[in-house]
């Protein structure tokens, strides 16, 4: 089982008097689907892109199997909230355009990006432009490019913030689906409590002034959907009512008071 690990991290930005983290530890192993949730300027963000490589921790360390993480790397792919798509190829080149990079034929390298398009059920539209296609559209595409580097974990950064209530509902089960299939970790940041429970197997909340961990939840929710039993009837149970209410409280603890 491979494992992602954050312990004691602290990051401090230039010219910032307060760090925008301390002390932070999460661990994702293989398999697990791990939400990170607060108010905003918590370091959530900040956090995921420790682990993605992309911000090196002021405090503390981030490694991949006691490997320490010292920047960006194939084991870990990133979905932005933004699609970060290049609008001047088509849906299927820019899926495969990491494999182009790595010199794979382009037969094969087609053949695999149009089983990745299926998965993220838009087959058969390998060869639209990314201007013809809509927002929940291109983020299939842009979580399609991601997989097809075939990583050990998935980090993404409130991938589904932009889109509509309906469009985010249907990627919330799309998501679910990918994941129930695959060994990958996933480490999400999001801002919505529902989605934060539907969709996580733990829920990590942080809390502002500075970033910090200040609970874990472990959740079942949505191995329950990986299981067969609907969505709708998921977020109808009394079950699921009564944890959104207690992770409601533990994100606002004492913003109130």
């Amino acid at each position: 089982m491979t494992k992602l690990t954050l312990a004691k991290v602290g990051v401090r930005y230039d010219r910032q008097v307060q760090p925008a983290v301390v002390d932070a530890s999460i661990a994702v192993a293989s398999g697990e689907f791990v939400v990170l949730t607060g108010r905003s300027g918590c370091g959530k963000t900040t956090l995921l892109n420790v682990a993605a490589g992309l911000v090196a921790p002021t405090f503390g360390s981030a490694s991949v199997d006691g490997r320490p993480i010292d920047g960006p790397g194939a084991d870990r792919a990133v979905v932005f909230q933004n699609d970060a798509l290049f609008p001047w190829l088509s849906a299927r080149e820019n899926v495969g355009f990491a494999q182009k990079m790595r010199c794979v034929e382009e037969r094969e390298r087609h053949q695999k990006s149009d089983e990745l398009l299926r998965q993220v059920k838009l087959e058969g539209y390998g060869g639209k432009a990314i201007w013809e296609l809509s927002g929940g559209m291109r983020q299939r595409v842009g979580l399609a490019r991601a997989l097809a580097a075939e990583p050990d974990f998935l980090l993404m950064d409130e991938p589904l913030g932009a889109l509509d209530a309906l469009t985010r509902e249907r990627m919330q089960t799309l998501l679910l689906d990918i994941w129930s299939v695959r060994s990958t970790g996933v480490l999400m940041v999001t801002h919505g409590i529902e989605e934060a429970l539907f969709l996580g197997t733990r829920i990590v909340v942080m809390a502002p002034g500075p970033g910090r961990v200040v609970r874990q939840i472990d959740a079942g929710f949505g191995r329950r959907y990986a299981g067969g039993e609907p969505a709708r009837s998921i977020k109808a149970d009394p079950d699921f009512v009564a944890a959104r209410a207690e992770l409601a409280d533990a994100i606002f603890d004492g913003e109130f008071a």
